[in-house]
């Protein structure tokens, strides 16, 4: 019997074949990963150079993304890649170089560093021609790269603000400057008091009293949130059926509701809160990924702030700060017993900007000091002053911060003068940019690309006829706010030369001024 061969005979056509198929694979392989086959300075095949990585193409980009990234699958001549890069804001030609930067390689790819975030509400367009490859003792000019182009945005520039006016009064309300478009976003019912606005724009997260309330007035408020209607990813005020939809967060059974601070990432919520029956069970509770309220346990505090880590609480106690984690009872991981005050972190989030009083140096009583304290516990002394440091935010670099303090002006009694300073954090200077003839609550807040501070102006009502929702914290009702737009210069003064921003006074009254991240 003859055993049937399971394996085909080659003949030798078929190892030809077989091995040209095998051939042109390993070809065709080579040609989509790189586009050439260089022995030396010898090359079998070459498609030419072309750029095969852009890490801005097609996205959104915010004041987070500082450098992108363009690859290649040759190695290029990187002056001639420099000279021809070219980037343009296509709906304004006339303006040359709106991002500049500095560039670094790592062989194939180039990191291109903004000096300046990219400004909001700007739609961009990246090309590359011209650029020629370069290999290894090549003296000759190598081949011209395939034209390259790409396009990406910035979010719309948008803020938000409490109303004080008609329809608006206590209400949240948002206007985007990109589209021009203005909405209300908070039921007629609901009275804001204070309000945070998440990273990604969709969601405020605010507290809020019920208009007809007459039980304990602002005490009585509640946490909620509500969906914006704005993205990152789309321009203008977007539609669907959650639009404005109202979520309670935490109510106020058993509890007051005060003060509240919400995490950069929008997943965790701090509130401080005081028992109705037992005014000494006060302190902070946290809300973390939606789940149930706990306290935290820890001694009374004041003024805090949720830490850029999400993980950490700073929060004034006594007469310093402590550190806490998010563990009840927990004992406080650090205590900087110098400081009064914590203003707020850097965006990487390893430095924190703090006051000391200085109530334990005879040489600077009645001073007050700013500091840089970073999280290996160093403490860097930025500048004195006789007046009070009431707010500093930093420009998202983090070389730059913008503060509102007092000047105190001896008369026939103290008064203190409120302005705005510029501070250069690496130099240790302040620049005063503009004064405020009006002290009471003042908020700023500081565009995420460093082009445009807010700030208000409110006008009491002394009488208190107004509803008792809306007031400053010496107790005056508010009747209205002017909410005013100030352009800071993008780099601090030359001693002796004076600062001219530009101020804009808003066609919005209303109060805490808030831009979208």
């Amino acid at each position: 019997m003859t055993i049937p061969n399971r394996y085909p005979v080659l003949y030798p056509i078929d190892r030809i074949s077989l091995g040209l198929m095998t051939l042109f694979s390993v070809v065709i392989g080579l040609l989509i990963l790189g586009g050439s086959f260089c022995t030396g300075e010898r090359c079998l095949f070459h498609t030419g150079p072309r750029v095969n990585q852009f890490s801005w193409e097609n996205r959104v980009i915010d004041y987070r993304d500082q450098a992108f990234i363009l690859g290649f699958n040759r190695p290029m001549d990187q002056e001639s890649v420099e000279e021809n890069i070219k980037i343009t804001i296509p709906d304004q030609p006339d303006v040359k170089n709106p991002l500049p930067g500095k560039t670094s390689w790592a062989g194939r790819r180039m990191a291109y560093t903004l000096d300046f975030p990219a400004p909001y509400g700007t739609k961009y367009r990246f090309e590359l021609e011209n650029a020629q490859e370069r290999f290894i003792n090549q003296q000759q000019e190598g081949a011209a790269i395939q034209p390259y182009q790409a396009e990406f945005r910035t979010p719309d520039r948008a803020l938000a603000y409490i109303g004080l006016e008609g329809a608006e009064r206590g209400r949240l309300v948002i206007f985007d400057f990109t589209t021009q478009e203005k909405r209300i976003i908070t039921p007629e019912q609901l009275v804001v008091t204070e309000f945070r606005i998440d990273r990604d724009r969709a969601q405020i997260v605010f507290s809020a009293v019920e208009r007809n309330s007459t039980r304990e007035g602002i005490l009585d408020q509640q946490i909620y949130r509500v969906n914006t209607g704005l993205t990152r990813e789309k321009s203008g005020f977007q539609t669907g059926k959650d639009i404005g939809k109202i979520d309670l967060i935490l109510d106020n059974e058993g509890y007051n509701n005060l003060k509240f601070d919400l995490s950069e990432d929008g997943e965790l919520l701090a509130v401080q809160r005081v028992n109705k029956e037992d005014p000494a069970d006060f302190g902070l509770w946290v809300i973390q990924d939606g789940k149930q309220p706990k306290p935290l346990k820890n001694e009374p505090g004041g003024l805090f702030l949720i830490a850029p880590d999400n993980e950490t609480i700073a929060s004034t106690q006594g007469e310093g700060i402590a550190i806490l984690s998010l563990e009840p009872a927990a004992q406080p991981l650090d205590f900087l017993a110098q400081f009064g005050m914590v203003l707020g972190f850097s965006p990487d989030g390893r430095s924190a900007a703090m006051v000391d009083f200085n109530k334990n140096n005879p040489d600077l009583l009645y001073t007050r000091s700013l500091y840089l304290v970073n999280n290996q516990g160093v403490q860097e002394k930025i500048f004195d002053t006789q007046g009070s440091i009431l707010d500093c935010q930093f420009q998202a670099k983090g070389e730059q911060m913008f503060c509102l303090m007092t000047n105190l002006v001896e008369d026939t009694e103290y008064i203190e003068q409120p302005y705005i300073a510029m501070v250069d954090v690496r130099e240790k200077k302040v620049a005063p940019l503009i004064t405020l003839p009006k002290y009471q609550d003042i908020n700023i807040s500081l565009a995420p690309d460093g082009l445009g501070l807010l700030f208000d102006q409110i006008r009491t009502d002394p009488t208190n006829e107004q509803e008792s929702f809306l007031k400053t914290s010496s107790g005056e009702a508010l009747l209205d706010g002017q909410i005013w737009l100030l352009i800071p210069p993008r780099s601090l003064p030359e001693q002796g030369q004076g600062t001219s921003p530009q101020l804009e006074e808003l066609p919005f009254v209303g109060f805490q001024p808030r831009w979208f991240p």
